[in-house]
């Protein structure tokens, strides 16, 4: 049986097989076996990645947006979005009241539950409560310790096919400062109707 020396103290790119006293066979070149080293910032990531196990959304728009169309397309599933509870049994009744949103209520899909959203009723109606309900809920979860239950995003849905693109309280929720330091992305939806148009 031949004997191996591989030696592995040292990083040889030729190896080498002995197969008696009087004949040596050189190998081919060989990599050098990888090395996995685990830097300061892989162990960062790694516990970030344990503490922040859902990422929170809350969705703005009007109605009639696209905000569920988009949703769809972000968590690549054709399912309707569910309320679940811990036993993760759907809650979301259907009902007559379509529009009636409650900014608290968490939703996601069952195919993605690493991504919790917000509904939030959009500012068409021009009513100040509701720009003060969403600022509220921004502060509140602004405030959470636990990650979990923290806002990380705002997504604005801004449908284009309108005549008006912004209603005079969508300016203002964009001009007003929020605590929290939870960023606003501002999402253009209904480009094809746009185009259309």
């Amino acid at each position: 049986m031949p004997n191996i020396n591989w030696d592995l103290g040292l990083p040889l790119t030729r190896k080498y097989l002995f197969t008696s006293q009087h004949s040596i066979y050189v190998l081919p070149d060989v990599p050098s076996p990888p090395t996995y080293r685990t830097t300061m910032n892989d162990i960062e990531a790694m516990k970030l990645r344990a503490k922040y196990t859902h990422f929170r959304i809350l969705v703005i728009g009007r109605a009639n947006a696209g905000k569920t169309t988009l949703l769809k397309r972000v968590c690549n599933t054709d399912e309707d979005p569910c309320i679940y509870n811990e036993n993760n049994e759907n809650q979301l009744v259907p009902t007559d009241e379509r529009g009636i949103h409650n900014i608290e209520k968490q939703f996601m899909f069952k195919s993605n539950p690493q991504l919790i959203f917000h509904d939030s009723p959009g500012f068409e109606a021009g009513n100040e409560q509701e720009l003060k309900d969403v600022l509220a809920f921004i502060e509140k979860r602004s405030k959470a310790n636990n990650p979990s239950e923290q806002l990380h995003a705002i997504w604005f849905c801004v449908v284009l096919n309108d005549s008006r693109p912004l209603s005079e309280l969508e300016y203002k929720f964009f001009n007003e400062k929020r605590r929290g330091n939870v960023p606003v992305i501002a999402l253009f939806t209904k480009f094809d109707d746009l185009i259309a148009q």
